[in-house]
């Protein structure tokens, strides 16, 4: 187990401690490392690529595992009346001892923290997949040194996420351009 193992499995139990109604699940976390990580540079050191539900590492799942082996946080498989199955991921009593390890990286990314429950901790498991598809986009189009309009990144998008209405991949992508979360745009 590595320092960064535990750093960043401290950051997951952090956040399911701040997360509002006290728990999250899978994608929760993972979207939420991939914003700390891309929207403020937290070091995480993950290495996101785009994958069905928008961006993932599965060393997140790693790092998640690893939360619930030492007690950190608990994670029980929910069934919804859809048929469909999700992860309902607690802290627990023991969740300070995890934090404890990390506490001066977590006192230095507090207000990253905190950013990142208040931006995105009202969204649901879709709405955290369209915006972190668009935050994706954004930045892989700037990783090849090119620009894009707002209406070139909203059909990229929707090229990506067709299930998603194209006015509500606009309306996002129109709030995070107002909030100045996107930085590939003409």
């Amino acid at each position: 187990m590595t320092n960064e193992t535990q750093i960043r499995a401290a950051v997951i139990a952090a956040l399911a401690e701040m997360y509002p109604g006290g728990s999250f699940g899978r994608t929760a976390v993972m979207k939420l490392c991939y914003f700390l990580q891309t929207l403020r540079r937290v070091p995480l050191g993950y290495h996101f690529t785009l994958y069905s539900y928008g961006p993932f590492d599965s060393d997140v799942l790693s790092d998640l595992d690893y939360a619930e082996e030492v007690g950190a946080i608990t994670s029980q498989v929910v069934n919804f009346t859809s048929g469909a199955y999700g992860y309902r991921i607690s802290p627990t009593t023991r969740t300070d001892a995890l934090k404890n390890k990390a506490s001066q990286f977590l006192r230095d990314h507090a207000d990253d923290l905190d950013w990142v429950i208040g931006e995105f901790g009202s969204m649901g498991s879709a709405e955290l997949e369209l915006a972190s598809t668009i935050v994706y986009s954004d930045r892989e189009v700037l990783r090849r040194g090119s620009r894009q309009t707002m209406a070139e990144l909203v059909r990229r998008v929707s090229d990506v996420k067709p299930h998603f209405a194209l006015a509500q991949i606009e309306r996002m992508v129109g709030q995070f351009w107002d909030k100045k979360l996107l930085h590939s745009l003409a």
